[in-house]
């Protein structure tokens, strides 16, 4: 992809976030997470440049911390279904945390994995274990 921007590793991760910006409150998930920032799915989107306020949850611990919204995903319809936002101002014992967090969180790596197998939903699921069977 070499439209990649981002500063900071980051780790694929869902959590609850609480995302309040003016008089407004909404509650999303989290999609990845950076000492830099954030993704939120959210079928709603501040504008970008807005400061928000965001309730993270990471582990047993909970930050509040303010985040700037740079950019908006948009579904096939046009509707926002996610943002991205960049931590402001934030605070070196949240950071250490976050990254402190991260360390336990190593990203997962997937390979696709290529075969002739239709997919499940062609081929139905597959049959039930024969009653006295063992494993």
């Amino acid at each position: 992809m070499g439209n990649e921007r981002r500063k900071h590793p980051r780790v694929s991760l869902e959590v609850d976030v609480d995302v309040t910006s003016g008089s407004n409150f909404y509650a999303g998930k989290t999609r990845d997470v950076s000492v830099g920032g954030i993704f939120i799915e959210l079928p709603v989107a501040p504008e970008v440049g807005t400061d928000i306020g965001l309730k993270l949850t990471l582990g047993s611990r909970q930050f509040s911390v303010i985040g700037r919204c740079t950019w908006v995903l948009s579904g096939q319809d046009g509707e926002p279904v996610g943002f991205g936002a960049e931590f402001v101002g934030l605070l070196p014992g949240v950071k250490k945390a976050i990254e402190t967090f991260m360390i336990k969180r190593d990203p997962l790596d997937f390979e696709l994995i290529e075969d002739d197998e239709p997919p499940l939903s062609k081929r139905g699921p597959p049959p039930l274990p024969r009653r006295g069977a063992h494993a």
